[in-house]
């Protein structure tokens, strides 16, 4: 069952993988369909990922809805009205579903790794925004936030320096927004996304 409070608008939740893939597909209602995958997987942890957010997306939808991907890699869901977006990190999974428009979610594994990466995804501008030393959640939260934003283009790559940019944010409790724009596409959209800290991970979405 999803770990986290899941939410009816926009519709989307968290799964805690306690459980490992067998007993994953052993929740399906028609686990010949996952099997394929499963195959040509060789990492059990990909394999429980990946069922679990089909079971997360069933969780959410009532049904075991198929997930397909674009020539970009993005998922959508060929048999439902539903815009979607995916995530997963260690030990979780996240799904957000939106009727009307492209959602993005990104989950990340708190890890004082990112202090090692800050300059290859922010600029000089950026790092200013954040008083110059930004702490762990802090970066994590902005890497997580570019990486919302990309979803929501559909594009297939991008530079985290040059086509994604945050313009402003507010780190004063667990749970905040961050401004962040996009130069990938002609409409060049800015997207005020939301931040959430727990123990575990951060946790980036729009809308």
């Amino acid at each position: 069952m999803p770990a986290l409070q899941t939410s009816v608008y926009p519709l989307w939740g968290i799964w805690k993988i306690e459980e490992g893939w067998e007993e994953l597909l052993a929740l399906s209602e028609r686990p010949e369909v996952y099997l394929p995958f499963l195959n040509g997987s060789k990492s059990d942890s990909r394999k429980a990922e990946w069922l679990a957010v089909r079971m997360l997306l069933r969780e959410l939808t009532g049904s075991e809805t198929r997930i397909a991907y674009r020539a970009s890699g993005a998922p959508y869901l060929p048999d439902t009205p539903y815009h979607i977006s995916i995530s997963h990190t260690k030990g979780y999974a996240a799904v957000l579903l939106h009727p009307d428009c492209p959602p993005g979610i990104d989950l990340e594994y708190r890890s004082e790794r990112i202090r090692k990466l800050k300059q290859r995804f922010l600029t000089g501008p950026e790092l200013h925004l954040l008083d110059g030393n930004p702490g762990t959640d802090e970066l994590l939260i902005c890497w997580s936030a570019k990486e919302t934003a990309f979803k929501m283009t559909g594009k297939r790559i991008a530079d985290w320096r040059k086509d994604l940019h945050i313009l402003a944010c507010d780190f004063s409790g667990n749970d905040g927004f961050l401004t962040v724009r996009e130069t990938l596409t002609p409409q060049s959209a800015t997207y005020r996304i939301r931040y959430s800290v727990a123990p575990d991970f951060v946790l980036t979405r729009f809308p």
